[in-house]
């Protein structure tokens, strides 16, 4: 590659990508996180305090929320953080995407077992309320677990049927209203746009530099960066047992 063909690549075909990229990413991305992050998470708290003793009603739960008031205001602070969550689970997956082997359904199923012991690690933890008070303990592990494995699969399932070539999202208008309409529905989700916006702004160069697109052809490489991601979803699989060894 030149260097007359990478400032061309520079001007015209990073800024369609990066555009291209923060299109799948926000289109994808905020649906699923909404459906599940959000309203998965208001059902997982509306299950739990059917299945919970009388005394966590009133209680202040981990993330802020009283357990047992289901307010409008309350729902949709958690839509909004669910769309803030999606848009970095969609960008996330669109990183990991090139890496991922076998078949369609063994690539959902590997997608959303890291998703469920990565965050699952996460949020799962065995001081506080949520897995202290909240009973059975067995059912509230098993669903903020089961929460983020579903939305690995989806967002996997959004992100390449948006990034399809011919996808319905990409015709005529629809390639800039739908992002639009979007983030101004769930404001909040924009701070997580500026960010990607950026990491994809500042990859860009060596995502289009010769150099690195010879070393990305290199067998070696590939098995690199799938160790890397393994090591981050075995780390997070220990992590998750270790902290349900603790709430036994």
């Amino acid at each position: 590659m030149t260097t007359s063909s990478t400032a061309a690549i520079s001007g015209d075909r990073v800024w369609h990508d990066i555009g291209s990229d923060l299109r799948v990413i926000i289109v994808a991305g905020i649906p699923v996180g909404v459906l599940v992050a959000g309203f998965g998470s208001r059902l997982v708290m509306l299950v739990l305090r059917v299945t919970s003793p009388d005394s966590v009603r009133g209680v202040t739960s981990d993330d802020g929320f009283t357990i047992g008031d289901v307010t409008l205001t309350g729902t949709y602070n958690l839509l909004l953080l669910g769309a803030t969550v999606g848009i970095i689970g969609a960008a996330v997956y669109k990183l990991v995407a090139p890496w991922l082997i076998g078949p369609s359904w063994f690539r959902r199923l590997t997608t959303g077992a890291a998703a469920a012991v990565v965050a699952g690690s996460g949020l799962v933890h065995a001081d506080g309320v949520d897995f202290t008070l909240l009973k059975p303990t067995w059912l509230t592990v098993g669903l903020f677990v089961l929460l983020p494995g579903v939305f690995g699969v989806l967002v996997g399932v959004a992100v390449d049927a948006v990034s399809r070539p011919g996808s319905w999202t990409a015709r005529g208008r629809r390639q800039w209203v739908l992002p639009v309409i979007a983030v101004a529905c769930f404001p909040l989700s924009a701070f997580a746009v500026v960010i990607v916006a950026v990491v994809l702004a500042c990859w860009a160069p060596f995502r289009y530099a010769a150099s690195v697109r010879q070393v990305r052809r290199l067998p070696a490489y590939g098995l690199v960066i799938r160790g890397i991601w393994l090591l981050i979803a075995v780390a997070g699989a220990i992590g998750l047992a270790n902290d349900i060894n603790a709430l036994a």
